[in-house]
């Protein structure tokens, strides 16, 4: 009987200590540079934002890399969602985003 309820509690600790860093990992991956829409009260402040949004897209030259961005910052999926989808690995999902966003960010300083 003790043993059962140290392995059960033991488990519980466990699946809390991942539900935990699933949150940190999901609130870690927010971008500054994408605005909440929702946020934005006005309609003609709600367009500006979405055509700057749009224009900072095109700005990426690679489909994929565009394709990863949209989806992980834009429709909020994980990279391993996006990974699924694409059917390559999450590694590849990961630096795909961050040799995107280095891009841009040349890019948009330059």
């Amino acid at each position: 009987m003790e043993m059962t309820k140290e392995m059960y509690s033991s488990e519980l600790k466990k699946i809390a200590w991942r539900l935990q860093y699933r949150c940190k990992v999901s609130a870690n991956k927010e971008f500054g540079m994408v605005y909440d829409i929702k946020s934005i009260e006005s309609f003609e402040n709600s367009s500006v934002s979405k055509l700057f949004v749009q224009d900072v897209l095109n700005l990426i030259d690679n489909e994929i890399g565009k394709r990863i961005i949209r989806a992980i910052y834009l429709e909020g999926k994980s990279e391993k969602e996006v990974a699924f989808e694409l059917q390559i690995s999450q590694q590849a999902v990961n630096k795909w985003k961050r040799k995107t966003l280095k891009k841009l960010s040349m890019k948009l300083s330059s």
